[in-house]
């Protein structure tokens, strides 16, 4: 799976992040865990990653500016918003707001699964120079 660099979990739930690792781990994928925003600009300063899996019940600092943030690191790290709430239209706004994927919490194998499959197809149309396209809902 030709996906760029690491993977950055970013929550406070310690047993959360380990689980998440675990399956990411068995696809190939290596984790770095961060329990602030401030960490995780510390490791995106120092790493190469290409995904963040995001925790919507952390409290540190708002999703907007904590997308803008990272994408003045690097504008091609896939942020994966890990939702608490099973809302259509949360998972929308986010997607519209900057997320790559929303999953819904605590991440089933089956949808980390779904998340990195798009990823890789992302990244070989980024390395081709061509923008990667989304299918959008109909409303």
């Amino acid at each position: 799976m030709p996906i760029r660099g690491e993977a950055v979990i970013l929550s406070t739930d310690g047993e959360w992040r380990h689980s998440l690792a675990r399956t990411l781990e068995a696809q190939g994928i290596d984790c770095i865990h961060a329990s602030s925003v401030q960490d995780c600009k510390e490791i995106l300063s120092q790493e190469p990653v290409g995904m963040i899996f995001w925790d919507s019940h952390l409290r540190d600092g708002g999703y907007q500016a904590f997308v803008q943030s990272i994408r003045a690191f690097d504008h091609r790290v896939k942020i994966m918003v890990v939702s608490h709430r099973d809302d259509w239209d949360e998972r929308s706004a986010s997607a519209r707001k900057g997320a790559f994927a929303v999953i819904p919490f605590p991440g089933e194998p089956t949808d980390i699964e779904w998340a990195l499959s798009r990823a890789s197809r992302a990244e070989v149309f980024e390395g081709r120079g061509e923008r990667f396209r989304e299918l959008r809902p109909i409303a």
